[in-house]
């Protein structure tokens, strides 16, 4: 935060400085003292089970320059002095936006919003300054906490907006007031309170609410729901994206190459048709990619000189990463999160490997309602003839199972499936592990892992 002092910022949210000249400089700001970096305002935030304000002398001692806080403490940095620490992140956040001259970009979707945030990320930081959401905080504190991170120097600022209840995203999405807007897809995800997918379709559309008069729509063309997110968009502009011709921009001749780690494909856009290459073996981040580059097209930046950047991409931790597992097999560590959709992508993946042992390590998938037990019994029905083995944890797979006897089996506990992995796998074996954040499958992930 380059531009921005103390000062500054106590004065966007109508407060003073305590103890310190307020010409203090900072890097960023932070909520979280396990991650806070030296030179970061400290933010006392009080949760339902941790309040902030215990974790201040914490913060100090990893080099906080100054803290935001809702009692006056004895402390021996700057502080400001607020009612309510919520509150500051967003009144700071909504004047933060209010002067934000560039671009900003809101993503949402049931699948692949982070990872498409960082891909649009890499290209647009090629271009010029740019912010983003800091991993997947895309709630209704994360949203504030990015917002309140913005600079005037940023040229570009990418932010994920998630929800898992009805009407969030439309809070939400009214913060962040996007230039562009993006919705990467809508699944069956969070039904537990979202009830059906049309209904996720109608929570994800809320952020075309919120797009500006002179913005721009990004929408997935393949998708069921396309004709009702294009009607959510009255007269604004429209680009599309997806395996269908009829798209704006589409992909075509998508192939993984899995001693590379890369992926390749053709993107067709009204100018020409460009090869891409990218690291990774997902096929599903070819699509990521495409709904970015359809970002880069709404801003009229070159194609084919920022479809270069795509090799450079990082992802987030624990999507589709190979590593090399015990007894000279490989792990594919996919344990970050999981619902039906990307339960059948991840065994697409392996699908295409043919030549190996394929086994299928699954958690359970959480917040499906009432239908859950149907979509585990689903998810099984379609990993017949994709794996060797379907190995699982969790008693919702239970109905699943009979259809697929002769590759499933269910385990009662981590131990006792890593106790099975470890002797019946080989260097021909590859093993995809992957299940909801709530099973704690990165566990397994790790234990295989040499």
């Amino acid at each position: 935060m380059k531009n921005e002092t103390l000062a500054s910022i106590a004065k966007k949210v109508g407060r003073k400085v305590i103890g310190g000249t307020g010409e203090e400089n900072f890097k960023d700001i932070s909520i979280d003292s396990r991650t806070l970096k030296p030179k970061d305002v400290f933010v006392a935030l009080k949760g339902h089970y941790k309040d902030g304000h215990d974790y201040v002398k914490q913060a100090e001692e990893k080099g906080a320059s100054a803290f935001v806080i809702e009692k006056d403490i004895s402390l021996g940095r700057p502080y400001i002095l607020v009612d309510d620490c919520y509150e500051f992140l967003d009144n700071l956040g909504t004047q933060n936006r209010k002067q934000f001259k560039g671009n900003v970009i809101g993503i949402t979707g049931s699948n692949g919003k982070t990872t498409t945030k960082d891909i649009i990320y890499t290209l647009l930081s090629s271009e010029g300054h740019c912010h983003r959401t800091k991993g997947n905080k895309n709630n209704h504190i994360g949203v504030p906490l990015t917002l309140a991170s913005l600079q005037e120097f940023n040229a570009y600022a990418v932010i994920e907006i998630g929800t898992n209840s009805p009407g969030e995203i439309n809070k939400l999405s009214a913060k962040v007031l996007p230039d562009i807007a993006l919705i990467t897809n809508a699944v069956s995800s969070h039904l537990e309170k979202l009830k059906s997918k049309g209904k996720v379709a109608e929570e994800k559309s809320n952020i075309l609410k919120h797009l500006k008069e002179n913005g721009t729509a990004i929408l997935p063309r393949d998708s069921e729901f396309y004709s009702y997110w294009k009607e959510r968009c009255g007269t604004k502009r429209i680009i599309t994206f997806g395996s269908n011709e009829n798209s704006d921009i589409f992909l075509s001749n998508i192939e993984t190459n899995f001693s590379k780690d890369q992926i390749s494909f053709n993107l067709n856009s009204p100018q020409k048709t460009i090869h891409c290459v990218m690291n990774g073996i997902a096929i599903h981040n070819s699509m990521n990619a495409c709904s970015a580059l359809a970002v880069c097209f709404a801003l009229n930046i070159d194609l084919e000189k920022i479809s270069k950047t795509l090799r450079n991409v990082v992802y987030p931790s624990r999507r589709m990463e190979v590593h090399k597992a015990l007894r000279g097999a490989l792990v594919i560590d996919d344990s970050y999160n999981a619902n039906p959709d990307s339960m059948k992508k991840s065994l697409d993946v392996l699908g295409d490997l043919t030549d190996k042992k394929r086994i299928f390590i699954a958690g359970e998938m959480a917040e499906l309602g009432k239908d859950q037990v149907y979509y585990h019994e689903k998810i099984c029905k379609y990993a017949d003839g994709k794996v060797e083995e379907f190995l699982c944890i969790g008693k919702l797979w239970k109905e699943g199972l009979s259809h697929i006897p002769k590759i499933g089996k269910s385990f009662s506990s981590k131990v006792e499936l890593l106790d099975y992995i470890n002797t019946n796998i080989s260097k021909e074996s590859i093993i995809l592990v992957k299940g909801s954040r709530s099973t704690g499958m990165d566990f397994i992930a790790d234990e295989l892992k040499v």
